[in-house]
């Protein structure tokens, strides 16, 4: 019989930004792979960094603890919805599981529990946002349930 995994989540403090911005850095530099820009413009994870601690609002750094270890990160975004601003919205914009913790549970738990808490604080929808080239982690969540609404397209001028 297969054990359920359980994952909490935690609140990334100030003392651990370090830590959680090295494992963001270890995440964004497996996402390259993904992103076709990245090969005339890479993406700056310094800057990115520097971007979302000046704007902080309804942004949240969370740690995916399995077993009383770090089993991953993510990012969550709560603001209102537009129009709609009686409505809040979540976006998962990062999501990390370690490859120690990979093929176990520990992702589709820790969107779980994202969920529940969003449940929890009645949010009317939690986004996910992909790589268009990342198979994987479109067929992960699809398995969780997440639709496909948009493709965002891009060019230089």
């Amino acid at each position: 019989m297969e054990r359920a995994v359980t994952v909490t989540m935690e609140p990334v403090l100030f003392l651990d930004y370090d830590p959680f911005f090295d494992m963001l850095r270890e995440y964004m530099a497996e996402m390259d792979r993904y992103d076709p820009a990245t090969e005339h413009s890479p993406f700056d994870v310094n800057l990115y960094i520097e971007a979302m601690l000046e704007d902080m609002d309804g942004r949240e750094f969370i740690w995916l603890m399995q077993d009383g270890k770090r089993a991953g990160m993510a990012i969550v975004r709560y603001l209102p919805d537009f129009p709609d601003d009686q409505r809040m919205v979540a976006t998962i914009s990062e999501f990390y599981v370690l490859p120690a913790f990979r093929r176990q549970g520990v992702g589709g738990a820790a969107v779980e529990a994202i969920l529940a808490d969003h449940r929890e604080r009645g949010t009317y929808e939690v986004e996910a946002g992909i790589l268009r080239d990342n198979f994987l982690a479109r067929a992960f969540w699809a398995r969780m349930g997440f639709e496909l609404r948009f493709y965002q397209t891009a060019r230089r001028p």
